[in-house]
């Protein structure tokens, strides 16, 4: 059965909106006090984080990182993999290396696209591309399913899985004259120095006005707001 990347991401919004929490092998369960007091009289190191912090969840929905993929493919009719190292190997109709958010062979990553983290040995973890320069992710038993930024230097290699249908369009771009913030909270200063005052701060996927463009900075403007920021941490529209 194939499912649509566009909503596969919604589901992936609805746990985000919805606060879900992270408990390792999890796949969209309800934790209880039950099931945390179970997993406090364990000694199993997978178990560590959730004797720890898992309390903070109970009462929420929780899944680990390549579990929420497993809970969304099986709401949407179809099947994932609970475990991202099988699935960026066996379940990937084509993946390949990030660097800095972007496929290293020039194309286009798609909204509704897995990322991955590779830790050496093997694929560690997973979120899914979201569009505009972010991730939802399962996280980790702190922080739960949050967003982060696709140029954060974890996310190593991008998946195409297997079954979902990405339409053939790849994630739009800003227009011509305009360009996306790919940097997190990036500083917008008063003039083109790392050591110049900071009007404001500028998160992941927020689209800046180009007025002018010396060499590794650009000048524009958000929100009525005017300043320099580094042009490292924009994607230009053309």
């Amino acid at each position: 059965m194939s499912i649509k990347a566009a909503d596969l991401v919604e589901k992936f919004r609805y746990a985000l909106n919805n606060k879900w929490g992270y408990i390792w092998g999890t796949a969209g369960d309800k934790w209880t006090q039950a099931k945390q007091d179970a997993i406090e009289k364990t000694t199993d190191s997978n178990r560590a984080q959730a004797r720890k912090y898992g309390s903070k969840w109970i009462g929420h929905y929780v899944a680990d990182c390549s579990g929420l993929f497993h809970w969304a493919f099986a709401k949407l009719g179809g099947y994932m993999y609970h475990g991202s190292d099988t699935m960026y190997k066996k379940y990937c109709a084509q993946h390949g290396e990030l660097k800095n958010g972007k496929r290293t062979d020039g194309k286009t990553l798609k909204t509704g696209t897995a990322v991955f983290v590779w830790n050496g040995t093997k694929y560690s973890h997973v979120g899914l591309f979201i569009g505009s320069g972010k991730v939802i992710e399962a996280a980790n038993t702190q922080q739960g399913v949050i967003t982060s930024s696709v140029t954060a230097s974890k996310w190593t290699h991008w998946g195409e899985l297997k079954d979902v249908d990405f339409d053939g369009k790849p994630e739009p771009g800003p227009a011509k004259g305009y360009a996306l913030v790919t940097g997190t909270r990036v500083a917008l200063r008063q003039e083109p120095s790392t050591r110049a005052t900071i009007i404001t701060r500028i998160d992941t996927g927020e689209t800046v006005k180009l007025e002018e463009a010396p060499k590794d900075w650009d000048y524009v403007s958000h929100n009525g707001k005017k300043g320099w920021m580094m042009r490292k941490f924009l994607q230009e529209g053309e």
